[in-house]
């Protein structure tokens, strides 16, 4: 057998190589593959190659190699399977498989194989994680969540077999929670055990509260009591950690691991390990959160001496006549010193109005629950939840009976949540939300007292140049810096707040003359001349800052940004690092595409958007493949305005979103009726913007269209730009990636024309690049446009991506393309962009002139 040249090299990369017979037997393997998979190469050749595939994956192996003979020569083939390492280890792999002819003209199959199991196993980790979460979420029983959290952590990691004890409290014994795999025998036989220094490795882990690890049950002294019952059912070996809350670190359970071999945890079993044992902590400590307020509930029905609730009686006046024993704890006061005072005295007075308004309301009749504050004898501050209820004496009402409950903690749990809703994870800065509400209040304010706000808009100067050189980590640092440099120049004068980016506000309320404001900027500005430092590297930034006021421009929030934004960018234009004021100039400037926005948010409205369809050509055989849907706006007034103007202002106002949305719609109802007619099936391509990736909901939404519209997933092919790989947001590949999942096509728009990157190519899936006309318009007589050309070509079928050429107006391009192996082709040559009627009969009846 004779192969090429070339092959010895090809054996030589550090990845997994073979080369099959058409039998689908070893002819050769590499070194590297034998010495993965836990054998010699001797080993290996001459065996099936279904040896080292895993059971569930050998029939869809089998069918990979039979369609391979019906291929072409060189043609790839790609699947994702699990192997088996010969020490029963399971490697999830993503395997590329060729036809070659040898020189003696045998069939040979060269294979290469790539390991995924980590990007597997993370999928597998997420996946496992949002399920339970969903679970916690719906307040599923708690057995029920728990053996859910056992049988995904088995699915994850198959070998090993998964164990929930529940502690309680009061007998200090562990009991069963979950084990659907382990032997019934077994679990009975642990059922209730002891936490102590030497119970195993689930007793001793919640006595010392930390990962016990015991790789040899047999011989480990902790199981010298247990190791009978394990040894009877195969288990040889045990680790556990205690399970934890998530409030005050108190032990709830142990989370144990057991193998039917002697052996340690792996990096991955630690994983799951403490990332469900997290998990089991949420569920456990909501189930016993929510038996708590049941049996608070039940507390409030009963007042007594011994409630453990306090109890507050008191007559109309406010004074006290009887308190418990539980509101003597709660407030600090002795009783005796409690029926000396009154309610105005424990209240805080903030709270006190609303809180005699509910004591009145309850004396008449109508209780209702009271949220309130009130001070400890020791100055802190204490949030109580309470339910007032009359006290009736020969049917009248002499006074009201207050049932506290002190909710301290929950509602500094809430704050927690609270500061993640408004304040920048990354800054600690106020957010968007926290900032526009801080105006509002400051105008509000500002009115009464007839002060003045300013509103400053700012951002660093080039800072895409730090994320694109130093990366993003750097990046982030860097912001962190700067937020805090900036706080410190502000200080108490106003409240900062990050709006995205690298873009920050800072609004300075009860200002008496604009030039304390001037003042603040100048001080900011000042902090930029030295270099921001990060570890060993000192940056020079600057920094351009707009200025808006309250009332002197507008006395509209939305209105205050826009125009300090405006002022900004002012300075940008004036060659940055500086402020600006805003002048009513630079809204006249922007007066006109204004006016066109306003229209263009009535436009869906008045049936004034249409769609254009433009065809997209095989280069061979010259027959419609796919339509571009490309969107079209005729204005009532203005007439045809172009795309590149509006579809800009779409994408500044966030309204480009519910634009896509309808494009998107018109294109799949489109393919509908052409599918009713008869018409041969083409792909419908439509362009999505950056703004629609970073809705978390966009994905599900493009499902529920193609089932609205019966459309299959692989009917539709999305564009993007090449430029949005800038954004290395997790929600834009979040989409992405679920998109593909569906079976939606992906293309990268405009290749060769902004950022770059091959691993995204990979990651993602791309299956069609487009080849922007900027490189056609000159081939082929365009030295360096027919290189960029013929290159990308040549890259998208190494890669197995389809090609499509923009831009095409001349037979010689065409020539040229079908030349280079381009598969299709786009451009006036074929036709211009057509309304749904033109379209329709250019399918009915093809490309005519180029027949």
């Amino acid at each position: 057998m004779h192969l090429s040249p070339y092959v010895p090299f090809y054996f030589w990369m550090p990845a997994m190589q073979f080369i099959l017979d058409i039998h689908g037997y070893i002819l050769d393997v590499n070194e590297f593959a034998a010495r993965y998979l836990g054998y010699r190469r001797d080993e290996l050749i001459g065996q099936s190659a279904l040896v080292i595939v895993h059971p569930d994956d050998k029939a869809k192996v089998t069918k990979q190699l039979s369609e391979l003979l019906h291929c072409q020569l060189g043609e790839m083939h790609s699947l994702e399977f699990k192997k088996v390492k010969k020490n029963g280890d399971i490697v999830y792999v993503q395997e590329n498989m060729y036809r070659m002819a040898t020189e003696d003209g045998n069939t040979i199959f060269l294979v290469s194989c790539h390991n995924i199991s980590a990007e597997k196993k993370a999928k597998e980790l997420l996946s496992g994680q949002k399920k339970i979460l969903e679970l916690v979420a719906k307040e599923m029983p708690l057995s029920y969540i728990l053996a859910e959290i056992a049988r995904t952590v088995e699915a994850i990691r198959p070998r090993i077999l998964c164990s929930i004890l529940l502690l309680n409290d009061e007998t200090k014994r562990l009991y069963h929670g979950a084990a659907p795999s382990l032997p019934q025998e077994y679990v009975e036989a642990i059922n209730g055990c002891s936490v102590g220094p030497d119970v195993g490795s689930c007793g001793t882990a919640a006595h010392r509260q930390e990962l016990v690890i015991v790789s040899d049950i047999e011989t480990d002294p902790l199981w010298r009591h247990y190791k009978e019952a394990a040894l009877k059912h195969g288990l040889r070996s045990c680790w556990s950690l205690p399970i934890f809350s998530a409030t005050n670190k108190r032990v709830l359970g142990t989370f144990g691991i057991y193998r039917r071999e002697v052996c340690v945890p792996q990096e991955e079993d630690l994983e799951v390990i403490y990332t469900f044992s997290a998990l089991a902590g949420l569920a456990i400590e909501q189930a016993q959160t929510k038996s708590d307020l049941q049996e608070s509930r039940q507390h409030y029905q009963s007042l007594f001496e011994y409630n453990k609730d306090a109890v507050f009686s008191l007559h109309l006046d406010g004074t006290f006549f009887a308190v418990n024993r539980a509101a003597a704890q709660m407030t600090g006061y002795p009783r005796h010193e409690l029926l000396k005072i009154t309610l105005h005295d424990l209240v805080v007075p903030d709270d006190l109005p609303k809180t005699l308004e509910v004591l009145i309301d309850t004396a008449k009749g109508y209780s209702r629950h009271l949220d309130f504050r009130l001070r400890h004898k020791n100055g802190s501050m204490l949030y109580i939840n309470a339910t007032p209820v009359p006290i009736w004496v020969n049917k009248h009402v002499i006074g009201v009976s207050i049932i506290a409950k002190d909710v301290t903690e929950r509602v500094e749990r809430d704050k927690r949540v609270q500061q993640l809703a408004y304040y920048d994870p990354l800054t600690g800065l106020a957010n968007r939300r926290l900032f526009y509400q801080t105006v509002e209040k400051a105008i509000s304010e500002a009115k009464r007292h007839r002060k003045t706000v300013a509103l400053l808009y700012m951002d660093i100067d080039r800072f895409k140049y730090v994320n694109d050189s130093l990366g993003h980590n750097i990046g982030d640092r860097v912001l962190q810096t700067i937020s805090l440099l900036i706080k410190e120049r502000v200080a108490q004068k106003g409240t900062v707040a990050r709006m995205s980016g690298d873009e920050f506000t800072v609004v300075l309320p009860n200002l008496n003359y604009q030039h304390e404001a001037i003042d603040v900027v100048k001080n900011i500005l000042r902090a930029f001349q030295e270099p921001v430092r990060i570890d060993e590297l000192d940056l020079f930034l600057t920094s351009s800052i707009g200025i808006a006021f309250y009332p002197h421009h507008s006395d509209d929030v939305d209105t205050l940004v826009q125009y300090a934004d405006m002022a900004m960018y002012e300075v940008k234009r004036k060659g940055k690092n500086d402020y600006f004021v805003y002048e009513p100039r630079l809204l006249e400037q922007k007066l006109p595409n204004l006016m066109l926005l306003s229209d263009l948010h009535k436009s869906i409205q008045n049936n004034e958007l249409s769609v254009a369809y433009q065809p997209i050509v095989n280069v061979k055989t010259k027959k419609v493949q796919a339509m571009e849907t490309l969107i079209r706006w005729h204005h009532p007034v203005h007439g045809a305005v172009p795309p590149g103007q509006f579809i800009s202002l779409a994408e500044e106002t966030g309204f480009i979103v519910s634009m896509g949305e309808w494009v998107l719609r018109q294109a799949c109802e489109q393919h509908k009726m052409w599918r009713e007619m008869g018409l041969p099936s083409v792909r419908m391509a439509v362009n999505i913007s950056v703004k629609e990736l970073l809705d978390p909901h966009f994905a599900k939404r493009i499902e529920w269209i193609l089932m609205e519209k019966q459309l299959s997933p692989n009917a539709l092919e999305l564009e993007i730009t090449e430029s949005m790989m800038i954004y290395n947001e997790s929600v834009i590949l979040t989409n992405l990636t679920r998109l593909k999942e569906m079976g939606v096509r992906l293309a990268i728009d405009d290749f060769g024309t902004g950022y770059s990157s091959l691993a995204y190519l990979k990651r993602l899936e791309v299956d069609t690049v487009k080849i922007d006309q900027s490189f056609i318009a000159d081939c082929p007589h365009s030295y360096y446009g027919s290189v960029i050309t013929n290159t990308i070509i040549s890259l998208a079928h190494h890669l197995g991506m389809n090609v499509i050429a923009e831009g095409v107006e001349h037979p010689e391009q065409l020539r040229y393309l079908e030349e280079k192996g381009c598969q299709e082709a786009q451009g006036y040559l074929f036709s211009v962009p057509l309304r749904a009627e033109e379209a329709t009969r250019l399918l009915l009846h093809g490309i005519r002139h180029l027949k």
